[in-house]
């Protein structure tokens, strides 16, 4: 078993849910090191870290596009002269522009989006985010994703940042003040002199590909993957896109177009499409306890989490290698009290398709931990009700 010290791998942006680091150490146990991982939902990064770390070779997958620049980013290496001097040149020139003749076609001509920007942030930072935007979004640097990433950090915080807003980092926001004295340029060059610190501590050693796809319907050769390991949204828990569209609009993104993304996400409150074999949905819940209690709404949401399920792991087992392994770690939940065992939702696919369940391991999230926003006072709370444990769960294809 591969030993780890969870503080040698460090986010570089905040993350709603991060995977805990040593379940993607743990799944490397007995991998020959010119393995190739797949991350069909990279999420924050951590897999693809982690195994770069280590000097694994890896492939990463995500429809949001802020996870696909986190990974990027943090699986980069890094020239602290040369990125800092980067860093000061885009600041020297976004400062000498002025705010009227910059022209940003998806928020200048697309009235949501200018809507969205107009109520979230203040005029003074809204200047300020047009410059930066200007010179990030023509960037084509090795240290493009890193860039904007270190950008969105303004926007992404708790508390203060360059938004009205309190609570991004945790995918809730809301407006709490109408005036803002955040200054960007200055916040913006010391995030990324902080950063260089952070990103040479854990040099990434392996080779790291990160793509915008859909795990639903992977890019990737038949049997062409040595090991997976992932996490897909919990049901219902986080809605990721909810915050980080705060500053994906300044990276070339319409307010419409995250929508969408929103709405096509796994997990997502939606019904199944109208097209959908809700026989296979209702073949997957049959292991759920008392789900016809639920609502129609809920009942079709998670005959839609089912489905989504059935085609993750369908792709997942067409490009693992035979006699491979697959490591997904599910979210149990709770909806209007009902228990909602996710896990029998995916040893249901699993099975249905020839995976075969060598190992599930259930853990408890830690509720002090910023792998999910902070605990309520109150025991409750709508999240606690939803989500308090995980389960490891090990698959071999034969």
């Amino acid at each position: 078993m591969i030993t780890i010290d969870q503080n040698q791998i460090k986010p570089i942006h905040p993350f709603a849910a991060r995977m805990a680091p040593e379940i993607a150490f743990n799944a490397l146990d007995g991998l020959l090191r010119n393995a190739t991982i797949l991350d069909p939902m990279a999420g924050s990064g951590t897999v693809l870290k982690t195994i770069s770390s280590l000097g694994y070779q890896g492939i990463g997958f995500d429809i949001d596009p802020l996870s696909v620049l986190m990974t990027r980013a943090w699986t980069m290496t890094i020239n602290e002269k040369g990125f800092l001097r980067k860093v000061r040149n885009i600041i020297i020139r976004s400062k000498s522009l002025n705010p009227i003749s910059i022209q940003l076609p998806w928020i200048d001509n697309d009235a949501n989006t200018t809507d969205f920007i107009s109520f979230w942030f203040a005029k003074n930072q809204i200047e300020d985010l047009r410059r930066l935007s200007f010179f990030l979004n023509q960037d084509q640097s090795k240290y493009t994703s890193l860039l904007k990433v270190m950008f969105s950090k303004l926007i992404i915080a708790k508390n203060r940042g360059a938004s009205l807003a309190a609570d991004v980092s945790h995918s809730r926001p809301h407006r709490v003040r109408e005036e803002n004295d955040f200054d960007v340029f200055y916040e913006y060059e010391k995030a990324c002199i902080r950063i260089v610190k952070t990103m040479n501590t854990n040099p990434s050693l392996g080779k790291i590909k990160v793509l915008l796809g859909d795990a639903r319907k992977l890019k990737l050769q038949d049997e062409s993957i040595d090991s997976i390991i992932t996490s897909p949204p919990y049901l219902n828990a986080i809605d990721y896109m909810r915050g980080h569209k705060l500053s994906l609009v300044w990276l070339g993104y319409k307010i419409d177009e995250l929508s969408f993304i929103r709405g096509a996400s796994v997990g997502a409150e939606k019904a199944p499409n109208e097209n959908a074999d809700l026989s296979m949905a209702k073949k997957f819940t049959a292991g759920i306890d008392k789900l016809g209690n639920l609502p129609k709404r809920k009942i079709n949401m998670i005959y839609r989490y089912s489905l989504d399920m059935n085609d993750i792991i369908r792709e997942s087992k067409r490009v693992l290698k035979k006699g491979h392994k697959a490591t997904f770690v599910i979210g149990n939940t709770f909806q209007n009290r009902v228990f909602i065992k996710n896990t029998s939702i995916v040893s249901a696919v699993a099975d249905f398709y020839g995976l075969e369940l060598i190992s599930s391991k259930q853990r408890e999230i830690p509720q002090n931990k910023r792998y999910l926003p902070p605990p309520t006072r109150s025991e409750t709370s709508t999240f606690k009700n939803r989500m308090r444990t995980e389960v490891v769960m090990t698959f071999l294809k034969n």
